[in-house]
């Protein structure tokens, strides 16, 4: 069952062991950027947002009025599934991967960071972009991208899963950036 009231709502359970209990640790740091960063003026608001809240297609999300801080960023992954098979690529129809294979690693950390460099740079970037919306539509669509954008939690969480120490290095790093 997921407690949709903790910081990061999710259904990998991140008390099961430390390295999957990093993005709890990165949460204050993420917070304060947050405040310095995300949308300016925005605190207060209460704003209209689509929310994941599972990886069901008949109910991944939920939609109602949110202040920016109080946002729930949450980490969902589909469950593991023996019998699921890669539907794409030079892999088509081969059993999906459980464990990222030795020869993928250094690729796919790669753009797991990569990922989770950019996005809060897209919310830095969108910063004022408010202040000058034509429209309550166009600014609601601003917020709804920033939290989007703003998915780090669930970066440090593979990361830290995945890929042992090289994945812990590259967190940590990223997370010094937020100070």
């Amino acid at each position: 069952m997921i407690n949709y009231t903790e910081k990061i709502p999710n259904n990998v359970d991140l008390d099961a062991t430390a390295s999957c209990s990093a993005p709890r640790a990165w949460q204050p740091a993420y917070m304060g950027w947050w405040y310095d960063m995300g949308p300016d003026e925005s605190h207060n608001y209460e704003v209209y947002l689509r929310t994941a809240i599972s990886v069901e297609p008949d109910g991944w999300a939920q939609f109602g009025y949110v202040k920016m801080p109080d946002y729930r960023w949450g980490i969902f992954l589909q469950p593991r599934d023996e019998k699921r098979e890669v539907n794409f690529g030079a892999h088509k129809g081969q059993p999906a991967w459980q464990e990222v294979p030795g020869e993928y690693r250094s690729t796919l950390r790669r753009i797991i960071v990569t990922q989770g460099d950019t996005e809060p740079a897209s919310v830095e970037q969108q910063r004022m972009l408010g202040a000058s919306c034509p429209s309550m539509y166009d600014l609601r669509n601003i917020f709804q991208v920033n939290v989007e954008e703003a998915a780090t939690s669930g970066m440090v969480y593979l990361l830290h899963r995945y890929f042992g120490r090289d994945g812990r290095e590259e967190a940590n790093l990223s997370r010094a950036a937020l100070r």
